[in-house]
């Protein structure tokens, strides 16, 4: 079912209900902003977070591990390697740990030009190789791992085909099969309308066979401000059917605070949930700028 963005705001608007939240502090850096993380996840028996660490008036950011310590502080891991890269994600895929993020070509103006996701693998953070690269003009790229080892991914043309940005997905035999050409073989999804746009940011399997997908819808107001939203799907694989697509989170769900700019106040970039023995969090960035957690 397409929607308009705006129609799945008011609707979830008319059912939400006031929810505790909180944001990291991250340590160790100085003089810049850390947001867009990664969720959570266990490297060498830590809890680290990967996230785009930029100075407010540039986009030319590098992607650093934080130890997290299970509640509002992360310490930058002084040793852990660094990547000329935005927006990263981890996941583990054929017993390997997969490091993304989103490579951006600038102009002598330090404009963004031109962008496309890597893919970083190995044992774990410390013993990366680059593996493979996405398409240009692609980001939102994201892995699951299914049962049989097949490679379940969740991508986001733009342009030509995907407007401003639709979810395709397709699956590969293995991570070896994982490229430029195999991601843009992929079967859209069609979940808002052609004037706004979506993309995955994390997905897991269910006990059920489906997979449960964590993402962003967005869209222009009329002055050009852009708002960004935590959104949620159920996908089959199987079918290549997709739930509608449902808003589960709004800016105006975590704690007020700075942006990065004006026109990126109202804006969510989930990263994704994580199962603690209170109950479930959904880790976010927020107004390109800050991180906050969402109790769930």
């Amino acid at each position: 079912m397409v929607a308009r963005v705006s129609d799945l705001y008011q609707r979830y608007l008319a059912q939400r209900t006031p929810r505790k939240g909180g944001k990291i502090r991250f340590h160790g850096v100085k003089d810049v902003d850390v947001y867009n993380p990664s969720a959570p996840f266990r490297d060498a028996d830590r809890w680290l977070i990967a996230a785009r660490v930029e100075a407010r008036a540039s986009e030319m950011s590098q992607v650093c591990f934080f130890e997290w310590d299970g509640l509002n502080d992360a310490l930058l891991v002084e040793d852990a390697p660094r990547f000329a890269l935005q927006d990263p994600f981890v996941c583990w895929i054929d017993n390997q740990r997969v490091v993304g993020g989103v490579e951006v070509e600038f102009d002598a103006h330090n404009q963004p030009v031109r962008w496309r996701t890597q893919f970083w693998a190995g044992p774990s953070i410390f013993h990366m190789r680059l593996m493979t690269k996405g398409p240009w003009g692609m980001k939102d790229i994201r892995l699951v791992s299914l049962p049989d080892a097949r490679v379940l991914v969740f991508t986001r043309p733009q342009g030509a085909i995907g407007g401003r940005g639709m979810i395709g997905w397709t699956i590969v035999d293995t991570l070896k099969d994982l490229n430029a050409s195999s991601i843009d073989k992929a079967t859209l999804l069609h979940h808002v309308e052609s004037m706004d746009w979506c993309g995955v940011n994390a997905a897991k399997l269910l006990p059920d066979g489906r997979v449960d997908v964590l993402a962003h819808v967005a869209h222009f107001d009329s002055e050009l401000n852009r708002h960004y939203y935590a959104a949620r799907f159920i996908f089959d694989y199987h079918s290549g059917q997709s739930s509608p697509i449902e808003i589960v989170a709004c800016r105006d769900d975590f704690l007020p605070g700075e942006s990065k700019r004006d026109d990126l106040r109202d804006v969510v970039f989930p990263a994704g949930w994580l199962q603690m023995p209170e109950g479930r969090l959904l880790f976010c960035g927020t107004s390109d700028c800050e991180v906050q957690w969402l109790a769930c």
